[in-house]
């Protein structure tokens, strides 16, 4: 009666308006990321166990995730969310026992399952009830409806032994001291699922029973009987990582004892002492780790920048003191002590930089999903393969880059891969290959995404450019290859010869390009027609501090992006030439335009006058874009800043400018 109690006042808070969860803002915190990477791990894992039905390692982690959500909700009285995830766990443990059998359609279920977990999760968020049938996702999980009321009754009616009898078999008992709180039958589960992991639960005081019913209060101690073979050391660290419980003490009993009814009490025959207290460095390896808010992290961040800023400028000023007053021991000591702050600075900012660093894994582990819905809807068949999800990268870049993979990974399942019966006319093999790498190449990331799909049609983007006046045809014709398939990211371009709900609308890649190029980054593509197509993306590590060259300029301090710096060079009058009505020199059989950076900036040359070497040669840096198609210009800059030391490799930090810039020939000056 308490549970349909409960029921009725959450679908009459669903009637009347704001749900009420029973848990404070700082447990709601904790609750939404606990969910949040339940999920994501059930829906990978998910992926992977349709590829490999019979890993026994991936089915329990999916069972286990499924019962600590239900678990989890349950306490904060979610009734929903706890009646989708006990379906799930019902026919997982139905698969465990060998009563069913993993197939597409039941992972299907599954996932869709998964779909409504994660909106039943937003209205804890949100306080706003989704608008999901909870009971038609869990029927088709079950497959039937009475299975899902009926289990859990059929599984209580059991006799569980208690772990004070010495059952036939068993080997250890393990005493778990519970802390008080909400949370204490949740991870009495996690316990209980934990020791399963590696051997067989026999029996538990409180049983798992009691401890799954609602308002459960399984009280401040957990026994459980275990037979296993494993080491007892490993099925201590499956508990190590398990928050909120207490000192563990476990005993190795006899398990060749056949008669429980002879011995009715068994005898320890060794016995270790309650060495894993609460605050054991071995038992609470979790206890190393604490979860964050990003928002002190980019405070933290912010703070570092200016601290960055501050730094050069004590150097500039400690080097402009020598330069005016000589050597002075003062002085001496003045620098002395500016480059040690910059050595700490130097340390700060990296630390800083690796607590922002995420592994690509964050991303990467959402797009296998993605692969199976889309290729399921074209009947096709692939292989995705992921390697180096472990490369490390800035927050703020994975906050990014996630909508560009996603258009790329659908584009090449939907244009690149040829459906089976296409691919088996041409001599390859029914099933499509599709391999997604992350790597790190000096201070950028590149990310790969290669198919060994049909290619790009460069005749088809030529004669759709010219139907949707992207080019003239005349223009078309006279594109290379290479020219031509850069086309496919023109806004509202598309080959695609049917329209569905996946491509042929004409977005998509010049979102990616668009979004790329926002961040600093650029794509490229390589094809080959009938053998593939591979989309690279180079993408900087991190957008907050940008490692830059210092230029004088009419007196001014400029700071070019090292990135983006090819080589610095001296040009001697005879070098330059007029093409165009603009100067220019031969770089290794390429023209190479040149800017005078103090015209752009509208230095006077009264009050300024450009300082030239005696004999007339200019210093130039050679800039390029990110594009693809990165063309290349010179800067022209005051020699005499080379000769004064103002040009230096620094760390220079990216804000945003605070409002419109007047002098529109500028791109993220500052």
């Amino acid at each position: 009666m308490r549970a349909a109690s409960r029921a009725d006042d959450e679908h009459g808070q669903m009637l009347t308006g704001e749900l009420q969860f029973d848990l404070s803002a700082d447990d709601q915190g904790l609750f939404l990321a606990e969910v949040d990477e339940l999920l994501q791990r059930v829906e990978e894992s998910l992926v992977d166990l349709e590829r490999a039905p019979d890993d026994r390692a991936l089915l329990n982690e999916i069972f286990r995730a499924a019962h600590t959500i239900k678990g989890s909700s349950a306490t904060i009285g979610h009734t929903r969310m706890a009646a989708l995830t006990h379906a799930m766990e019902t026919r997982l443990d139905d698969v465990r026992k060998g009563i069913a059998a993993v197939t597409p359609q039941l992972i299907e279920a599954l996932l869709k399952a998964v779909d409504v977990l994660k909106l039943l999760r937003d209205e804890v968020e949100t306080r706003v009830a989704a608008d999901v049938d909870v009971d038609a996702a869990a029927a088709a999980v079950e497959r039937r409806a009475g299975l899902r009321r009926g289990s859990a009754d059929r599984r209580r009616s059991k006799r569980t032994p208690s772990p004070t009898e010495h059952l036939p078999g068993a080997t250890h008992r393990f005493t778990v001291a519970l802390e008080e709180g909400p949370w204490a039958a949740v991870r009495a589960l996690q316990v209980l699922l934990g020791l399963g992991e590696h051997g067989r639960v026999l029996s538990s005081d409180p049983p798992q029973a009691e401890i799954e019913l609602e308002d459960a209060k399984p009280g401040s101690r957990l026994i459980v009987l275990v037979a296993s073979e494993t080491p007892e050391q490993v099925m201590l660290d499956a508990l190590s990582g398990i928050p909120e419980i207490g000192s563990i003490r476990v005993e190795t009993l006899n398990p060749t004892i056949t008669e429980p009814t002879a011995i009715p009490v068994a005898t320890p025959t060794a016995q270790v002492t309650p060495t894993l207290p609460a605050t054991a460095p071995q038992a609470r390896a979790s206890s190393t780790t604490i979860r964050i808010d990003v928002a002190r992290l980019d405070a933290l961040l912010n703070l570092v920048g200016e601290l960055v800023i501050d730094r050069t400028r004590l150097v500039q000023l400690g080097n402009t003191l020598v330069d005016r007053f000589g050597d002075h021991g003062v002085l001496a000591d003045l620098q002395q002590t500016a480059q040690h702050i910059g050595r700490i600075t130097d340390e700060l900012q990296e630390q800083v930089m690796k607590s922002r660093m995420l592994p690509v894994e964050t991303v990467f582990s959402r797009l296998p999903r993605v692969v199976r819905d889309v290729a399921g809807k074209q009947g096709k068949q692939i292989d995705f393969i992921v390697e180096g999800k472990d490369t490390e990268l800035d927050r703020s870049v994975i906050e990014e880059i996630g909508d560009p993979l996603l258009h790329l990974i659908r584009n090449a399942v939907d244009h690149g891969i040829e459906a089976p019966e296409a691919r088996l006319a041409v001599g390859k093999p029914a099933v499509g290959h599709l391999r997604l790498e992350a790597r790190h190449a000096d201070s950028f990331i590149v990310i790969s995404l290669e198919d060994d799909g049909n290619g790009i049609n460069v005749e088809a983007v030529k004669r759709k450019a010219g139907e949707k006046g992207v080019v003239t045809a005349e223009n078309a014709e006279r594109m290379s290859d290479q020219e031509a398939v850069q086309l496919i990211f023109s806004p509202g371009l598309s080959t695609a010869q049917e329209l569905s709900d996946v491509s042929g609308r004409g977005v998509g890649l010049d979102v990616v390009r668009a979004n790329v190029e926002r961040i600093n980054g650029s794509v490229e593509v390589v094809t080959q027609r009938g053998l593939g197509t591979t989309f690279i993306i180079r993408l900087p590590l991190t957008l907050a501090i940008v490692q830059a060259l210092l230029v004088r300029v009419a007196g001014g301090i400029y700071a070019l992006p090292i990135h983006a710096v090819t080589e610095t060079l001296r040009v001697e009058p005879g070098q330059v030439h007029r093409v165009n009505q603009r100067e220019a020199i031969m770089l290794r059989e390429t023209i190479l335009p040149l800017v005078a950076l103090r015209n752009v900036f509208g230095a006077d040359d009264a009050t300024e006058p450009e300082v030239g070497n005696t004999d007339g040669s200019r210093l130039v840096v050679a800039v390029h874009t990110t594009a693809q198609n990165a063309r290349q210009v010179g800067l022209i800059v005051d020699v005499a800043a080379l000769i004064g030391q103002a040009i230096r490799d620094n760390s220079t930090v990216a804000a945003p400018l605070p409002g419109p810039v007047e002098n529109r020939r500028l791109s993220n000056a500052a």
